[in-house]
C-alpha cells in the first residue's frame, strides 16, 4: 500500500513538472548535516558540501500563489567523527519537491517564500574513512539503508526577471537505517540559482 501511494505521489509530481507553465533549470550547493544517533546517543555531525541541480517547473494558482516542483539530483549525507576516525557519509539522491510558494512583488524584483513536502529516491551511498571506502546498498537488511526518503522543504529567496536566487532547508522525516539501534535522518541547507524559461 505504501509503495502504491509513493508511486501515485511520484507520478502526480512528475505530471505537474511536465505541465508546468514555466520550466527552468536550477543548480547550487548543498550543506548536508544528517541527524545521526546510535544506541540512543546523538553523534556529533558536521556539514558535508555537495552539489544539487536539475529541472524545475511552476504553475500559478493566483497572482501571488504558485505550485512548483522539479526533478533534482542532490548530494546529502553528513560527516562525523567516531572513536577518533573521521568519516564522510555522502548520499546521492533524486529529489522531487512539491512546494506552495508565495511571491511579493516589490517592483523590479520579487521576494518569495515556499514550503512543501519532498520525495527522495536514493541512488548511491558510501562511507569513507581511514583510507577505506564502503559502499552502502539499499534494501531492507540490517546492513542496508532505505532508498525512499520523505521530508519537508522550507525556503525563500528573490526573483529578478527570470532569475531566482534561493535558500532552502530540507528536513528529512524518514529514518533511513534498518538497524533498530541506529537512526539516520537527512538534513540539508541548499543555496541555488535558477533560471526560468517562458512567461
Amino acid at each position: 500500500m505504501k509503495q502504491k501511494l509513493l508511486l501515485i505521489c511520484f507520478l502526480s509530481i512528475i505530471s505537474l513538472s511536465v505541465n508546468a507553465q514555466r520550466l527552468g533549470i536550477k543548480a547550487g550547493i548543498s550543506l548536508a548535516k544528517a541527524n545521526y544517533e546510535y544506541t540512543g546517543t546523538s553523534i556529533s555531525t558536521s556539514n558535508l558540501v555537495g552539489f544539487q541541480g536539475g529541472l524545475i517547473g511552476e504553475i500559478p494558482i493566483s497572482e501571488d500563489l504558485f505550485l512548483n516542483s522539479g526533478v533534482l539530483f542532490i548530494q546529502k549525507g553528513t560527516k562525523f567523527s567516531l572513536m577518533g576516525l573521521n568519516v564522510k557519509f555522502p548520499i546521492n539522491s533524486i529529489e522531487i519537491p512539491l512546494n506552495l510558494a508565495y511571491k511579493y512583488d516589490m517592483g523590479g524584483l520579487k521576494l518569495f517564500g515556499q514550503i512543501g513536502p519532498y520525495l527522495g529516491v536514493g541512488l548511491s551511498a558510501k562511507m569513507e574513512g581511514g583510507g577505506e571506502v564502503e559502499t552502502i546498498d539499499f534494501g531492507s537488511e540490517i546492513d542496508q539503508m532505505k532508498r525512499i526518503d520523505i521530508g519537508a522543504n522550507f525556503g525563500g529567496g528573490i526573483e529578478i526577471n527570470k532569475v531566482q536566487l534561493g535558500i532552502s532547508y530540507g528536513l528529512g522525516l524518514t529514518n533511513l537505517s534498518n538497524d533498530s539501534d541506529e537512526s539516520l535522518k537527512n538534513g540539508a541547507l541548499s543555496i541555488s540559482l535558477g533560471v526560468m524559461f517562458g512567461e
